[in-house]
């Protein structure tokens, strides 16, 4: 009798690797609308929380603060927890900082929260990333990767028809709606993620084999 053995290098694209893209590519959906809602709700939040220009400023940025931080500590404890506990923190400060955001009373709290929802973004990046890259099959890596990128946008453009019909339609507080809406899609990819397995390739690294090929033969 043969045996032939297959590198997860040169697997067909199966379900499990779809199903991955989309739990991953909703992270990118979540950061595109998380960077972008906070332009759509401005013109509302400042007047209501008296913000001078100096904290306009801050508060649009405080995000891309929050990313900066966030990629450095997603990097690191990416390889030191593994990939799986990382693929669910960044959902969970999505859904609680946004949620908070509903409560806001001053621009420095606004800041904070924002500032969060930022490094939940910049954990997102490194962890989405590798679990991709580690699963797929060769050939169908870039094209996934891309995937991400397009999400991106789409993330971007839902939260200006999203923010747009929340101001439009909710009042004068409407603009509390639109920075918690956040948290409606933070809870879907929170779901969505449920019964990811950990990346057989971290596992190795950690000298955990029977693991690994235990994954590795389920998905």
């Amino acid at each position: 009798m043969m045996s032939y053995n297959i590198s997860v290098e040169d697997v067909p694209l199966n379900r499990f690797h779809r199903l991955l893209t989309l739990r991953s590519g909703g992270g990118s959906f979540v950061d595109g609308y998380v960077l972008s809602i906070i332009g759509i709700a401005m013109t509302k939040v400042s007047p209501a929380l008296g913000l001078n220009a100096f904290w306009e400023g801050l508060i649009a940025a405080s995000a891309l603060i929050g990313i900066f931080f966030g990629g450095f500590i997603g990097g690191a404890l990416t390889d030191r927890l593994g990939r799986r506990i990382l693929y669910f923190v960044g959902p969970t400060l999505f859904i609680v900082c946004s949620l908070a955001q509903y409560w806001v009373q001053s621009g420095e709290m606004l800041f904070a929260l924002r500032f969060f929802n930022g490094v939940a973004v910049g954990i997102e990046y490194p962890v989405a990333t590798a679990f991709l890259v580690e699963f797929l099959p060769k050939k169908h890596r870039g094209p996934c990767l891309a995937t991400l990128t397009i999400l991106w946008f789409a993330g971007a453009a839902a939260a200006y028809l999203t923010g747009q019909a929340i101001l439009n339609l909710g009042g004068p507080e409407a603009w509390r709606l639109t920075l918690a809406s956040t948290a409606v899609i933070g809870a879907l990819l929170f779901l969505i993620r449920l019964g990811t397995p950990e990346s057989p390739r971290w596992l190795i690294s950690k000298g955990r084999h029977k693991e690994a090929e235990a994954i590795i033969r389920r998905v």
